[in-house]
C-alpha cells in the first residue's frame, strides 16, 4: 500500500470527524423539526374540526389516492355522512361528504360522477362505508398513518 493512500485515508477521516463535530447538533434539529411537524398537524386537524363543529356539522377527509395512508389531506365540514369508497378495480380510495344522513356503520355499492382518465374516463365505482359517529370518522387509523409516517422517516435516515 502506498503511503500517500494512508496519508489522504487518516485526512478524509479527520474531515469526516470534523464534519461530525460541526453537525452534532443536526440530529437533535432533525428531532425538532420532525416535533413541530406532528405538532402542526395535530393542532391542524382539532381547529378544523372545532370550525366545523360550531357551525352543527361534522369534518370529513375528502380526497382520492390509492391507498389509505395517502388520503387524509382535504377537509370538509359535513351536515349529512362521511364515507370512504374502495374502488377495487381501479385501485383508487375516495373519501368525502354526502348530504344525506346514512347510517352509521353501513355499506353501499355506488358509483361517484368522477372520470378516471387513465381508464378510459370509467367512473369511480365500489363499496362505500358510511359513518357519522364522530369528527374525521373517514379517516385511517392512526396506528397505521404513524408507521407510515415513521417507516419514512426512518427509510430517509437509513438513506443518509
Amino acid at each position: 500500500m502506498n503511503s500517500n493512500s494512508v496519508d489522504e485515508d487518516e485526512e478524509n477521516g479527520r474531515k469526516e470527524e470534523a464534519v461530525e463535530e460541526e453537525c452534532g447538533g443536526s440530529g437533535v434539529m432533525r428531532f425538532y423539526i420532525l416535533l413541530s411537524f406532528v405538532a402542526a398537524f395535530c393542532i391542524s386537524e382539532a381547529m378544523a374540526a372545532t370550525n366545523c363543529s360550531t357551525k352543527g356539522e361534522i369534518s370529513c377527509y375528502s380526497c382520492m389516492g390509492r391507498d389509505m395512508e395517502n388520503c387524509q389531506s382535504g377537509l370538509t365540514c359535513c351536515k349529512g355522512a362521511c364515507f370512504k369508497l374502495e374502488d377495487i378495480k381501479h385501485n383508487v380510495i375516495v373519501k368525502g361528504c354526502v348530504n344525506n344522513r346514512e347510517e352509521d356503520a353501513s355499506m353501499k355499492v355506488r358509483e361517484l360522477n368522477v372520470p378516471l382518465y387513465w381508464a378510459n374516463k370509467e367512473k369511480v365505482k365500489g363499496e362505500s362505508f358510511f359513518c357519522t359517529g364522530k369528527d374525521f370518522c373517514n379517516e385511517t387509523s392512526r396506528v397505521s398513518l404513524f408507521a407510515s409516517f415513521f417507516s419514512a422517516v426512518l427509510a430517509v435516515m437509513i438513506i443518509r
